[in-house]
């Protein structure tokens, strides 16, 4: 497993950046929500009222006003998915889960997100795609209007709003096929770029990653151990997208290689010192008189 290229990783901060720079006061400090009973208490039958209950939670723990309307419509699993195989999830041609193109649609009184009824049975695709579309209303509702075709610009302001662990869940689902052992995806995002994101938000707000990784299976932890020694290693890139986050939108991006935990002790210990040397003048001083 390789990390992203650095024009992706680029783009991933880039975006992250855009997200606290223009939309950080209504976003605030959001929880790192974790797949457990804390928050998410609700029975699940898999019936509709227990998807809608799942969602109020989630809209609920998003930065979404109370009283903005949010309607559920299932709809029937993508032909692609089975088609010329068993109909298994690994087996299907498209990526998991409903058409990435049409999963929230803009009412004039609020939104209707798309749930596939073949989701509703599988709680990591279902989780990501709620998440996915949660992340798509945050973005309207904070002025944006992203192409319906980057669904990654909604995973990642998800990730953003605290939903990194569902989202990096979906990036990457091991299940048998009629061709043996393969993985689908059900996010826009590879399970290395959802890492990222994740080792991001960790950064940004001071949490370890263990929080995250006891939720992940073999090949998220896989993905997030590296993302976070790369997050690691470029702590003058975290800090600012924490800190002074309009500075990372445009321009160039200097992002230090991946090191080893001796390698980023040692740069650590050198932007410390270089940061502690005072200023030099570039004219010269003025002789006493």
């Amino acid at each position: 497993m390789d990390l992203p290229g650095d024009d992706v990783l680029c783009g991933i901060v880039r975006a992250y950046a855009r997200m606290r720079a223009d939309h950080g006061e209504a976003i605030g400090a959001p929880l790192l929500v974790e797949p457990t009973g804390e928050f998410f208490p609700d029975r699940f039958d898999g019936d509709a009222a227990s998807v809608a209950r799942l969602l109020r939670r989630m809209i609920a723990l998003a930065p979404i006003a109370d009283d903005v309307e949010v309607s559920i419509a299932f709809v029937a699993p993508d032909e692609a998915r089975g088609a010329g195989g068993c109909g298994s999830l690994a087996c299907g041609s498209a990526p998991a889960g409903s058409a990435f193109a049409r999963h929230v649609e803009e009412l004039g009184d609020g939104y209707r997100i798309f749930v596939s009824a073949a989701d509703v049975g599988q709680p990591v695709l279902l989780t990501t795609s709620l998440a996915r579309s949660v992340g798509a209303i945050v973005l309207r509702e904070a002025g944006e209007d992203p192409d319906e075709a980057d669904e990654a610009a909604s995973e990642i302001a998800a990730t953003v709003c605290g939903f990194g662990v569902l989202v990096l869940n979906g990036a990457a689902l091991w299940g048998k096929s009629c061709g043996g052992l393969r993985m689908a995806q059900a996010t826009a995002l590879t399970v290395e770029e959802a890492a990222v994101t994740v080792a991001l938000f960790l950064g940004v707000h001071g949490l370890k990653a263990a929080q995250v990784r006891r939720h992940l299976d073999t090949s998220q932890q896989e993905a997030l151990d590296l993302a976070v020694a790369w997050a690691e290693s470029n702590p003058l890139l975290v800090e600012t997208l924490r800190d002074h986050p309009s500075l990372l939108k445009k321009g160039t991006l200097e992002i230090e290689p991946l090191r080893g935990i001796v390698g980023r002790w040692l740069n650590k210990r050198r932007i410390e010192r270089a940061m502690r040397l005072p200023a030099t003048s570039t004219s010269r001083a003025k002789s006493p008189s």
